[in-house]
């Protein structure tokens, strides 16, 4: 079976705990190697993964023919500016969530994608989890009704006083770090696109990030409750709630490995799984076979513009 050879962009805590372990249990992934912005990191890298190659720099990766894709972990900020690097070297792009920290740098994106017909995702990855996928089903044959509400959360109790998610300049705030789950969930299970957007939030002092959040999403056939942040326990729920009934997700985005969801007081158990696994199956096949992808450039487009809706609601209320 051919597989697509991958890099990744950055060492991030993040991809050596789900990114890199769900590539190398892919079929269709070749990952050769883990860029860094040392020769030293690089090489601990291809000794923890047994990985053929070592990149010393995010250049190094990107000039080796033989990478076909990278995936994208840096930080929110360095997001648009290494797809558009990768894409110029013909590269397929896997970025990680928030795609961008504004719509700007994302129309910069999407105008590379036109030029080059390269495959260019956000790797949101909780739909592609058997318990999306489920609900999607059950709503189709109409379980619940036509959808009227949806009603979702992600917070944590973060106790880092600095960092990547607390600094501005790196694309920082709750928003983009956890706020963008509630909401991509409301866009995919109303299967619409939000009219108006209000939202509050709290702005830290010193570092002028948001640290917690709270919204409601008008939508042509209902509306969606959502709130994020770091300073409340571990909140990962999800309701999709119809005319006839509801499905209730205990842990909509960080499932246990066998997870259950509800419809209305009825326990549905799903196989085990691994979502990240499901994504890079996904965008590997579709960049090997030129399918068409779940979630293209054009989605990460809409997601944007009510990320921004919700900053620009913040900032004015």
């Amino acid at each position: 079976m051919r597989r697509l050879k991958w890099g990744v962009l950055g060492g991030s805590g993040f991809a050596r705990r789900r990114s890199i372990p769900a590539m190398m249990l892919s079929p269709v992934v070749e990952l050769l190697g883990v860029a860094s912005r040392s020769r030293e990191k690089s090489e601990k890298f291809a000794e923890q993964f047994s990985l053929p190659e070592i990149y010393d720099s995010y250049d190094h990766m990107l000039d080796d023919p033989d990478i076909e894709a990278v995936h994208i972990p840096l930080p929110n900020s360095m997001h648009c500016e290494w797809a558009i690097k990768a894409m110029e070297k013909g590269k397929h792009v896997l970025v990680e969530k928030p795609f961008a920290t504004n719509v700007t740098d994302l129309l910069k994106v999407k105008g590379e994608v036109g030029r080059t017909g390269l495959k260019v995702m956000e790797a949101m990855m909780w739909p592609f989890h058997p318990q999306h996928r489920k609900a999607k089903e059950l709503i189709a044959q109409d379980a619940i009704g036509k959808i009227r509400l949806v009603r979702s959360s992600f917070t944590y109790l973060l106790t880092a006083k600095t960092g990547i998610r607390l600094d501005k300049g790196l694309g920082g705030g709750c928003l983009l770090d956890v706020g963008c789950y509630p909401v991509s969930a409301a866009r995919y299970y109303f299967a619409e696109e939000p009219t108006n957007v209000f939202a509050r939030g709290d702005i830290h002092a010193e570092l002028d990030v948001d640290t917690n959040i709270s919204g409601i999403l008008e939508f042509p056939s209902g509306r969606a409750l959502f709130d994020a942040g770091y300073h409340l326990p571990y909140r990962t729920d999800l309701e999709v709630v119809g005319e006839k009934g509801r499905i209730y997700f205990p842990r909509a985005w960080q499932p246990h490995e066998t997870a259950s969801i509800f419809l209305n007081e009825e326990e549905i158990v799903l196989p085990a799984a691994n979502h990240y696994l499901n994504l890079f199956d996904h965008f590997s096949n579709a960049a090997l076979n030129d399918t068409s992808l779940e979630f293209d450039v054009e989605d990460a487009l809409k997601q944007m513009r009510v990320l921004d809706a919700i900053k620009c609601s913040i900032l004015l209320n």
